[in-house]
């Protein structure tokens, strides 16, 4: 029998549990061979979350729950999840049902071919004009600045090998970004594309703030290009600046003005891009942990 952890985000996700539990239960019940389980992972819910998933663990004692002892995040959330259990094979999905638990199915199809990762490819969507194209720009920038190849349009629905866990965990950066690690980690990957079926209970805790603040996150955990941007500028400025003084002709006290006026916008442009990789090495540096759980709140026995 191999085993299966599924780890699910949960904040303020009271009214959606016991829907996706019932959904997500046949699928997993339908694969051969596979002992499986629920994690629900809790980030600090102020809503009654925790005693709905406490309520269904008493029917069901395949659900299982991990507390956090406040709201560290997303994808904090989701590697307290795989640093939880040893298993075999672990997937993430999300409770809304957004993606649906019947792809699961299909996932360990792959996995059982091969595959040590597989994810839902969700490059199609029903959703504002609007946000699908700022979603594309932020897909279609990663994927020229990214350091290291990114697993792109997947949400974090994904299905992956222990071995692939394993690679995962190692980094410890406090700001990790899991399409970014399991591109790093490399294996064989598969895509599965699907349509992302509309919210019907609940609403969604992201907006353009929320998603701005994490594609910048995204960014900047997958790739350094803003740090070289800061060498190429300073050297097509160099070039740009005496190719002026010397078309121009100009005199001493024009060239300096020019330059100290270069200089404030070239400072104005790439201090605030050091400071945020620096702000970003400093938490690294101090090591505190990505996460702290709330042991009244978690269940795993």
């Amino acid at each position: 029998m191999k085993t299966l952890s599924v780890i699910i985000p949960i904040y303020n996700d009271e009214i959606s549990i016991l829907p996706f539990y019932e959904r997500a239960k046949p699928v997993l019940e339908s694969l051969a061979g596979v002992s499986w389980e629920l994690i629900f992972v809790n980030g600090c819910s102020r809503d009654g979350s925790l005693q709905t998933i406490l309520g269904l663990r008493q029917r069901d004692p395949r659900v299982k729950v991990v507390s956090l002892s406040r709201n560290f995040g997303y994808h904090p959330v989701i590697i307290a999840g795989l640093s939880s259990r040893q298993s075999d094979l672990y997937g993430i999905i999300h409770v809304d049902c957004e993606d649906p638990p019947e792809l699961l199915a299909r996932f360990y199809e792959e996995i059982q071919r091969g595959a040590q990762t597989v994810y839902g490819d969700r490059s199609n969507r029903d959703e504002a004009a609007w946000l699908v194209f700022f979603r594309w720009l932020f897909y279609w920038i990663n994927r020229q600045i990214a350091d290291a190849p990114v697993r792109l349009w997947m949400a974090e629905f994904v299905m992956f090998t222990k071995v692939v866990r394993d690679a995962v965990l190692v980094n410890k950066s406090t700001f990790p970004f899991l399409r970014a690690e399991l591109g790093y980690v490399g294996y064989r990957t598969v895509a599965l594309p699907y349509l992302r079926e509309k919210r019907t209970l609940g609403v969604s805790h992201f907006n353009f703030y929320t998603l701005t603040k994490f594609a910048v996150g995204g960014f900047l955990s997958s790739s350094t290009f803003p740090l070289r941007a800061v060498l190429y500028l300073s050297a097509l400025g160099a070039v740009a600046y005496l190719a002026i003084v010397a078309l121009f002709g100009l005199d001493f006290s024009q060239a300096a003005q020019l330059a100290s006026i270069a200089s404030w916008f070239f400072l104005l442009l790439t201090t605030p891009m050091l400071a945020l990789y620096l702000a970003r090495t400093y938490k690294d540096v101090s090591a505190r942990p990505l996460f702290c759980v709330d042991p009244e709140g978690t269940s795993l026995d």
